[in-house]
C-alpha cells in the first residue's frame, strides 16, 4: 500500500513550461506525483489529468469546425485517471476512467468532495485544491505553467500546436489580482507552495527556477498504478 505523498508537481500550461521541458522535465517526473491540467497530459507524464472546460473534453462540432478546439478523445480514452468538473451533459457520455466532482466559488478545504471543488472558472485553481486536499494540506506543491501572462503578444500556453479558447486570451488576467484567487492557499500554513517561474505574474508564492526545483524534488520514486489507487480511495472514487 502506497503512502500519500509529500509534494505534488501540477503542470499548468504557461510558455514558461518550455524552460523544463528543455531540461529534461519529462523523464524526472515519470515517477513522481504529477497532475497534468489540460493539455499539458500530451507533453509530460503524469499521475493523473484534470479540467474544468467541457468544451475540452467534448467539444462540440460548431467548435471543431471553427477551429476553437480539437477533439481529442481518442487521446483521452486511454488515459487511467481523468478528474473534472462535474456538467450533465459529460456526465451522460464519460469514458470509465473520468469521474467528476461538484465545483464552487469559495474554498471548502476538507469538505471539498462534497461541498465543491474550489475553483471552476480556472482549473489551475481546481487542481491546486485537489493537490492540498490529497496531501491533507500539508507537504511541497510546485506549480509550473502558472504564469498568469498579460501581454497578448508572447505565447500564452507551451503547446502552441493544439488550439483551444485560452489561447491567446489575456483578458482575465489582466482584469483580475492572482492573489485575490489564490488567497485560501497563501492562508494553508502548512503547505509550502513554490511558483517554477521567476518571470509569472503570480507574487505571492515563493519563485524558483527550474534547475532549484530539480534540486529540490525529493528522491522518491512512485509506483503511479499504486499512487492512482490511493488518489481514487482518497477521492472517494468507486
Amino acid at each position: 500500500m502506497v503512502h500519500k505523498p509529500n509534494e505534488i508537481v501540477i503542470i499548468g500550461g504557461g510558455n514558461s513550461v518550455q524552460e523544463g521541458l528543455r531540461l529534461g522535465l519529462g523523464g524526472v517526473l515519470a515517477s513522481k506525483c504529477v497532475i497534468a491540467l489540460n493539455y499539458a497530459f500530451r507533453y509530460v507524464p503524469s499521475t493523473f489529468m484534470c479540467f474544468v472546460d467541457k468544451e475540452l473534453y467534448h467539444p462540440n462540432q460548431g467548435n471543431i469546425k471553427n477551429g476553437k478546439y480539437v477533439d481529442i478523445s481518442e487521446e483521452l480514452k486511454p488515459l487511467p485517471l481523468i478528474i473534472g468538473s462535474f456538467d450533465t451533459d459529460i456526465d451522460k457520455m464519460k469514458y470509465p476512467n473520468t469521474h467528476l466532482f461538484p465545483v464552487s466559488g469559495e474554498y471548502h478545504r476538507e469538505d471539498s468532495l462534497t461541498k465543491g471543488i474550489y475553483k471552476p472558472t480556472l482549473c489551475g485553481l481546481f487542481g491546486l485544491t485537489i493537490a492540498a486536499y490529497l496531501l491533507d494540506f500539508k507537504g511541497t506543491i510546485y506549480l509550473l505553467g502558472y504564469d498568469w501572462s498579460r501581454n497578448d503578444k508572447e505565447p500564452t500556453h507551451f503547446y502552441s500546436d493544439i488550439h483551444h479558447r485560452g489561447m491567446g486570451y489575456t483578458a482575465f488576467y489582466e482584469r483580475h489580482k492572482p492573489e485575490a484567487h489564490f488567497k485560501p492557499f497563501i492562508e494553508e500554513k502548512n503547505l509550502k507552495i513554490y511558483n517554477v517561474s521567476l518571470n509569472s505574474n503570480i507574487d505571492c508564492f515563493e519563485k524558483i527556477s527550474y534547475p532549484t526545483m530539480l534540486d529540490k524534488l525529493n528522491n522518491i520514486s512512485y509506483n503511479q498504478e499504486e499512487l492512482r489507487t490511493f488518489i481514487k480511495e482518497a477521492l472517494c472514487i468507486k
